[in-house]
């Protein structure tokens, strides 16, 4: 059995309307998603704006500032 055939089978045996809405809308989502071209194009206008210290120097402030836990967890 495929994975399509298993997720049509589950689907048929839920009886709840509710648990069915939630299931379509996860879909709509899932296909919302799907449809998103990438951004590479987006991310990729931004290389080469900053030279190998100015990138160095964001990393550093990044790694000093995020990557460490304050208090208790």
């Amino acid at each position: 059995m495929s994975l399509r055939e298993y997720i049509l089978k589950d689907l048929n045996a839920i009886r709840n309307p509710k648990l069915l809405q939630q299931c379509f809308e996860y879909i709509q989502t899932i296909k919302k998603a799907d449809k998103k071209a990438p951004n590479k194009n987006n991310v990729l206008q931004f290389a080469g704006l900053l030279n190998n210290k100015q990138a160095t120097a964001i990393t550093n402030s990044v790694n000093d500032n995020f990557n460490s836990i304050e208090g208790e967890w």
